[in-house]
Formats: structure tokens, C-alpha cells, sequence
């Protein structure tokens, strides 16, 4: 009984798997144990698991190594943009220098003196050209030096531009100042003819007593225009008691400048003229002996020589 029952406890189970291929051929049976069965059925599940495992491991190494890609071009582009900034900031000091210079130079010319501090705040420093070339082949850590580096100055060059712009804006109000002085100063002659009588003490041809003779007497036709020597404001435009028909200009800076014994006037008081406008014609009118331009240069309400401004 025993035996029996121990046979009974040993038996196994089996699947049977019956496979019919065709109508005339003969019957075919696969028996599985049920243990083997479900030992393969259990090793599928694990293979198909690990398969699942392997795959999953695969897609995030992918994933990460095309992040790390990204990560790499996203570095190596930072870099060579800090490569452009770096070299275009080399660009900006040397035109920084180049308008010191400049300043420098106009300054001496026009002997308008120095800058304060100007030259001492700007000076070269920093990675050299060779060194700002291969700066995509440095390191994180040196990188973020030169970074460092450039970023003072860069402050320092913001900080010199500052004080080179309004250097040089001092410059250009001295040459507008200059302009203006020059186009307000009378030169050349105001009538084509010559001169019949200087500046300075005469015999009158009136009196015949020793007089001052306060400009210069131009020969000249009849109806020869009369130019403005320089630009100038209409002071006057009319009969003055010995000039007769009388133009007198205003150029700023002290300077006036008076024209007498014209036949006619072109302009009227408060008008502005250039140099080169015509303001009157020749003539004889007034105290006068024949056909001539009475021409006189005032600085600071006193007669001068008009022939200095006549070169």
C-alpha cells in the first residue's frame, strides 16, 4: 500500500499535444511534462523581460548620448561666440586707440592741451590675439577666466569711451567755435579796384588839415558790386551823415565792418548775409571826390588796418 501510494505521489502530469497535418497522414502527439511547461513558459516571460530591459536601456543610452550631442555643438557654438565677442572686443580697443591718438594729435595742433587721465585709463590687457584665436580650445575653467577677464574690460573700455566721447566733443565745439570765428572773419577784398588812400593819419582833401583816416579808399566804377567779407548781420542799411549810402555788418566776435559812399544798397538792416553776397554798388555819394568804396574794420568798437584781413 505504501509502494502504491508513493508510485501515485511520484506520477507526473503531462499535456498531451495532438497535431493533425493533414486528412491522410498520420496523427502526431508532443507530451509536456507539466513542470517542463511551466518552466519554459516562466523562462519566456523572463527572456521576454529582459528583452524589455535591454531595450529600454538601449533607447535611454541613445536618448542621452544624442542629449550629450546636443550638449556638445550647444558648447562648442557658446565657445566660438565667445570667440567672435573676444576678437571684436580686441577690434574695439584698437579703434579706442586709434581715436586717443587722433585726439592726442588735434590737440597738439591746436594746442588745446591734454586730456585728464584720458591716456592713463585705457590700457591693454587681457588674452593676446593668438591666445583669443584658440580660446574654443581652452577648458571650461580657463574659458570662464578669460570670460572674466573680458568682462572688466570691457568695463573699463565702456568706461574710456565715455570720457573719449566727451574728449572729442570738446574737440568738435573748439573746431565749430574755430568755423565760426573763420567764417566770421573778413578776408579778401570787397571790391576789385586799388587802393587811392591808406589807414591812418591823411591830409584831408577837404580841409586840408592832418586828419585819421579810420579805413581805406577802393577805387572802383560806378556801379561795381560790393561783397560781404564774411558772414555778418545787417547793422545798418542807409544815409549816414559824410558816408553817404552806408552798409555796416556785424560778424559776432567783436568785428564789424563798415562800407561808405555807395550809389545803391542791395540789403536791409537785420539781414543775414555770407561771405560773397553782394551788399551794395560803388559810388560817390556822401563826402566824397569821385567814385570809391570807404571800407573800414572795427574790433571792439576800434578801427584797425582792413588790409590785414585782405591777404
Amino acid at each position: 500500500m505504501r509502494l502504491d501510494k508513493s508510485r501515485r505521489l511520484k506520477k507526473k502530469e503531462y499535456y498531451t499535444f495532438m497535431f493533425l497535418p493533414g486528412p491522410n497522414e498520420r496523427v502526431r502527439s508532443l507530451s509536456i511534462s507539466k513542470s517542463a511547461l511551466k518552466t519554459a513558459l516562466l523562462s519566456l516571460v523572463a527572456v521576454a523581460l529582459f528583452s524589455l530591459y535591454l531595450v529600454y536601456e538601449y533607447n535611454d543610452a541613445r536618448d542621452k548620448a544624442w542629449e550629450l550631442q546636443s550638449v556638445r555643438e550647444e558648447l562648442m557654438q557658446q565657445k566660438a561666440q565667445v570667440q567672435s565677442f573676444a576678437l571684436n572686443l580686441l577690434d574695439y580697443k584698437r579703434q579706442m586707440f586709434l581715436l586717443r591718438d587722433l585726439d592726442t594729435k588735434l590737440r597738439r595742433v591746436v594746442s588745446l592741451g591734454p586730456r585728464d587721465r584720458v591716456q592713463k585709463v585705457l590700457g591693454i590687457g587681457g588674452p593676446d590675439e593668438l591666445g583669443l584665436q584658440n580660446l574654443a580650445a581652452m577648458g571650461e575653467k580657463k574659458q570662464e577666466e578669460a570670460l572674466k577677464e573680458m568682462h572688466q574690460e570691457l568695463s573699463q573700455l565702456q568706461g574710456a569711451a565715455s570720457r573719449q566721447e566727451t574728449s572729442l566733443q570738446t574737440l568738435i565745439e573748439y573746431f565749430e567755435d574755430k568755423r565760426s570765428l573763420y567764417a566770421s572773419t573778413p578776408s579778401g577784398w570787397p571790391v576789385r579796384g586799388w587802393i587811392t588812400s591808406a589807414f591812418g593819419n591823411r591830409t584831408s582833401p577837404f580841409t586840408g588839415i592832418l586828419t585819421f583816416h579810420e579805413g581805406i579808399d577802393i577805387a572802383a566804377q560806378t556801379g561795381t558790386p560790393v561783397m560781404a567779407p564774411a558772414d555778418a548781420v545787417v547793422v545798418k542799411a542807409g544815409f549816414g551823415s559824410g558816408y553817404g549810402n552806408m552798409v555796416e555788418l556785424s560778424h559776432g566776435y567783436g568785428i564789424k565792418t563798415v562800407f561808405g559812399h555807395n550809389s545803391r544798397l542791395n540789403v536791409k538792416a537785420g539781414q543775414r548775409v555770407r561771405r560773397g553776397d553782394v551788399i551794395s554798388f560803388v559810388g560817390d555819394s556822401g563826402s566824397s571826390t569821385g567814385p570809391h568804396l570807404h571800407y573800414e574794420v572795427r574790433l571792439n568798437g576800434l578801427p584797425v588796418n582792413p588790409v590785414k584781413y585782405m591777404n
